[in-house]
């Protein structure tokens, strides 16, 4: 068969030059260790295709055909013999791009990408040219979106590769800055839609565009795999010239960044906390909403990212900026997302930090418990949650005004629309009962319970979010009322063992970095909902 391939691949017929290339590049990963005595020939057959054929689709195919080989060539040696292919494969993407035909350039870019993923180290000896190119690309306003985001993604995808090659894109800080920028940049891509200054739920993300999500994701992965001696610097440039500006999309996309890059960047940013913090409280007074709630997000995630220090050094600034902005009934979205990092901040908090704000905190919450919006609602609800779980019996004081509020809802929010406000209800009174403990909830908590089974006898619809709240709320109650619990075992039991046997959804993101430089090495398990919280 191979004699025939190797004919056909040089033949005058562009047709046949093409399948027998797309045939390589398939067979690669299954004969690969037959082809190895055929290097040489199989070098110069992708050279002659990539270099001489007057066709995109055969230069398309050979360069297909080489990264599938190239991949599949278990030895450094043997790789480095096709090293020469590099600046004919760049050259197929950018002659795709002079010509105007972008869907052929987004074929040869995806094929890098996967070359980048998972042989980096082939493209180390001309990185500086590869990677140049890419963010030319990158930067071009004229070209298709999908054509510069992946570039992007290269770009990205290079900088991940750790493992395979160790400090790469840290040796080009020209680069890592011109990313930045161009990711920056693409925060600016933002619409002031009418739908978000409404705040119903299922319009969150109105006027983000892909531009915007890219850029957002990517700036958190570039952080992940750079660290914060390599970012930081680069942040601090910009930063400031975004907020200076007279745009209010450049102050939302300078805090955007802020807490994209926090996770990433923590150890370093840490270290200039006081101008960080200080940064994003400047933006709590900004005349526009949206860079008002961005300002919020920033400061929530700081929180998780920079926490326990951010709440240890500036809980005297943070939390009366977010009481502050709980008052912002014109903007309810605004509000809602107070509440929300009230929650950010006070899982990393400890009771004595949080007692003497609790006071103005937990009035406002209860102002907002009675708002009209569903989001406000249910942000008020999670965030009361988390007050009550940090303060513990400091909450005591408080439980006399609260809890009304919390039953009224768990009982009457019986409307299809109001299924994930009456779940957060459970969970904020489930949560507050084990703050006070058994002696001041008990009476309310067999009301509760009542409740509890009686929609645990109803038909709930499988999507209800109210049946994961529940159980979770049922092992909160058990571990609050321990003896006093048993004669709801019964009815408690079964959905239990039954939910017990769901497989769950378990994702592990390593966001380890190297150890050669300082930066972020947790890893973190998300999306597992637990049964037992």
């Amino acid at each position: 068969m191979l004699p025939f391939m190797f004919q056909a691949v040089t033949s005058d017929s562009p047709k046949l030059q093409e399948s027998s290339l797309l045939i390589f590049s398939q067979l690669a990963q299954y004969i690969g260790d037959t082809l190895l005595p055929h290097l040489g020939m199989l070098h110069g057959v992708f050279l002659q295709a990539l270099t001489n054929s007057s066709s995109v689709d055969v230069r398309i195919a050979s360069l297909g055909a080489s990264i599938n080989f190239i991949q599949c060539l278990t030895s450094a040696s043997d790789r480095d013999k096709f090293q020469d292919l590099l600046p004919a494969m760049m050259r197929t993407l950018t002659e795709s791009l002079n010509s105007g035909q972008e869907s052929t350039a987004q074929e040869a870019l995806e094929l890098l990408i996967e070359l980048a993923g998972s042989e980096p180290r082939f493209l180390r000896r001309q990185l500086p040219e590869v990677i140049g190119a890419m963010l030319q690309i990158a930067e071009a306003d004229g070209l298709e979106e999908g054509t510069r985001h992946l570039a992007v993604e290269f770009v990205i995808t290079l900088a991940e590769a750790r493992e395979r090659a160790p400090g790469m894109m840290r040796k080009l800080p020209q680069f890592v800055g011109r990313l930045f920028a161009v990711l920056m940049k693409m925060l600016l891509d933002i619409e002031d839609e009418p739908a978000w200054h409404s705040a119903e739920v299922e319009d969150e993300d109105a006027g983000e565009t892909s531009n915007y999500s890219v850029g957002q994701e990517c700036l958190d992965r570039l952080s992940i795999a750079l660290g914060g001696n390599t970012i930081v610097p680069v942040a601090s440039e910009l930063l400031p010239a975004y907020l200076a500006a007279p745009e209010w999309q450049k102050h939302h996309a300078a805090l955007i960044t802020l807490a994209q890059i926090a996770e990433g960047c923590s150890k370093v940013m840490i270290k200039n906390l006081e101008q960080v913090v200080n940064m994003v409280l400047n933006s709590f007074q900004d005349p526009h909403p949206r860079v008002r709630w961005a300002a919020i997000n920033a400061i929530g995630q700081l929180s998780t990212d920079l926490g326990p220090d951010l709440q240890v050094q500036y809980h005297h600034k943070v939390l009366p900026a977010l009481a502050s902005a709980m008052d912002d009934f014109q903007n309810p979205r605004v509000q809602a997302h107070a509440a929300s990092a009230v929650l950010n901040f006070s899982e990393n908090c400890t009771p004595e930090i949080l007692t003497p704000y609790l006071d103005g905190i937990i009035s406002k919450l209860l102002v907002l418990l009675q708002n009209g919006k569903q989001m406000v609602q249910e942000g008020a609800l999670t965030a009361l949650a988390s007050v009550a779980d940090s303060s513990q019996e400091q909450f005591q004081k408080y439980y006399d005004a609260v809890m009304p509020y919390l039953k009224a809802i768990l009982m009457n929010a019986t409307d299809k629309s109001n299924r994930m406000l009456r779940a957060k209800s459970m969970e904020c009174i489930s949560l507050v009962g084990m703050a006070v403990g058994k002696e001041k909830f008990r009476d309310d908590a067999k009301q509760v319970m009542e409740v509890l089974m009686s929609l645990q006898g109803s038909q709930l619809e499988t999507d209800d979010p109210i049946t994961s709240y529940m159980l979770q709320a049922w092992a909160r109650l058990c571990k609050c009322l321990g003896q006093d619990f048993l004669p709801y075992m019964s009815v408690v039991m079964p959905p239990l063992l039954q939910s017990a046997q769901l497989k769950p959804d378990v994702t592990i993101t390593s966001a380890d970095s190297d150890d050669d430089i300082d930066e972020s090495d947790d890893e973190s398990v998300g999306g597992f909902g637990g049964l037992l919280a």
